[in-house]
């Protein structure tokens, strides 16, 4: 639908904040005063917006000249205040329609001005390469929406609170790779949640990703996979393996094998679909992210229920210049901005320094500076391998943090690398 952002609009946006309170404290994060094409439409709006702000009431008309007046000078002419507070005054509220459809407009009035203004603005900062601040400005005005959801009521709230939880116990679960884990979260993760992998290089880390993708997929999930490193097809045939037990190297001389397990696997989880996206590397942002998920959504039909992103620190910030360790902190901030904005669950990996293949158990110790991406995160886990577990297909998993279950324990894995598929050792133990 096409929106005729008039003077009338305008006009109706300060007509409708005159008249009542609640009106205005719904438009009052979305609309800016240099959102108005008029100054005197502008000024209104800044002075409503200023005595608001100081006694929390909207100001009779008489105050509102005043406070115009106090802001312009004595001396102003204010005649054409004058004049337009009449037209809005005795303006034909018929006009405007319904309430919620007139907010509707107005959102997309912010919307349209917001992004009007960062384009206005970005052409400072564009010849200063401050490419950084350019994505925040047209990121924010994108992000602008009317909050409709005001949290829950706590005391009126309870059986829906509780009803909420059993669907998410029974339904809206995600079951980690390792059954034990899962247990410890009451069925599994949430979406809006981020977890990590954590491991040295070469250890795992991809590998693991790519058996919770399968798992997910088992649970009839949509999964999308973001690649950072390695190629599509070379992703894609790490699933071949896991999903179909079929040997990496035996892939090529077994395509009627394949085929046949994978609609096999199909049929067996109708509902499960996969994804697999490569960005170049160290070129991506979460705002490459963002607009993916849209693409997908409008040419696809495809909104992920989960994101597998192989790896954190091949993502670019959206802020430059920041310092190695924040640059870090600051995309797991916004790898977990992106789980709670599109309601999915967020998996990511990241590499530990360079004690992390000195020791025996990895914990959060072996982050140093690069702690605070742990910190923002729900969930994370470490692999660890020493070289003999290698040759022998071991390896451990300990759990480094979890908001909701059980954590600082030992999960034992054997993994087999032919088919890259992980499993369970049972039981598993507790770590010292």
């Amino acid at each position: 639908m096409k929106y005729d952002f008039s003077d009338n609009i305008q006009r109706g946006i300060l007509f409708l904040s005159k008249y009542s309170k609640d009106f205005y404290l719904q438009i009052a994060s979305l609309v800016k005063p240099e959102y108005f094409e008029f100054p005197v439409h502008a000024n209104f709006y800044r002075a409503i917006s200023s005595y608001y702000g100081e006694y929390r009431d909207i100001p009779k008309d008489l105050h509102l000249l005043e406070c115009i007046k106090e802001e312009k000078g004595p001396s102003e002419d204010l005649s054409d205040y004058d004049d337009e507070l009449h037209r809005i005054n005795t303006m034909d509220a018929s006009c405007i329609g319904h309430t919620d459809f007139f907010l509707d407009i107005i959102e997309k009035f912010a919307r349209r001005s917001a992004m009007k203004d960062a384009i206005t603005n970005s052409i400072g900062l564009l010849k200063d390469d401050r490419m950084g601040e350019i994505e925040t400005l047209v990121r924010d005005a994108l992000c602008i929406n009317r909050n409709v959801d005001l949290g829950q009521t706590y005391f009126n709230d309870v059986l829906e609170r509780f009803e909420r939880s059993l669907q998410d116990t029974t339904g809206n679960r995600f079951a980690t790779v390792f059954d034990s884990l899962s247990r410890e979260l009451d069925g599994g993760l949430s979406a809006k949640e981020l977890a990590m992998v954590v491991a040295p290089p070469g250890v795992g880390k991809s590998l693991y990703l790519v058996n919770q993708g399968v798992k997910a997929l088992m649970e009839n999930k949509k999964v999308l996979y973001i690649s950072l490193e390695m190629s599509e097809d070379k992703i894609a045939q790490r699933f071949d393996s896991v999903m179909t037990l079929i040997a990496q190297k035996e892939l090529k001389q077994s395509l009627g094998l394949l085929q046949k397990r994978l609609g096999l696997f199909s049929e067996k989880f109708p509902n499960g679909q996969l994804m697999i996206k490569e960005f170049p590397t160290g070129l991506a942002n979460i705002n490459d992210v963002r607009s993916l998920l849209v693409q997908l959504r409008n040419y696809e039909d495809f909104s992920p229920d989960v994101i597998l992103v192989d790896y954190l620190e091949l993502l670019r910030p959206t802020r430059e210049g920041l310092a190695e360790y924040q640059a870090q902190q600051r995309i797991s901030e916004e790898l977990r901005g992106i789980a709670v904005e599109s309601n999915i669950l967020v998996w990511t990996a990241t590499q530990t320094n360079r004690q992390g293949r000195a020791v025996k158990l990895i914990t959060d110790s072996e982050l140093a500076d690069a702690y605070g991406k742990i910190r923002t995160c729900d969930y994370a886990i470490s692999l660890n391998q020493s070289e003999e577990e290698f040759d022998e297909g071991q390896m451990r998993c300990y759990v480094m943090k979890s908001r909701n279950g059980k954590q600082r324990f030992v999960v034992p894995l054997t993994i087999d690398y032919s088919t890259l598929t992980m499993s369970e050792c049972d039981p598993y133990e507790t770590a010292e």
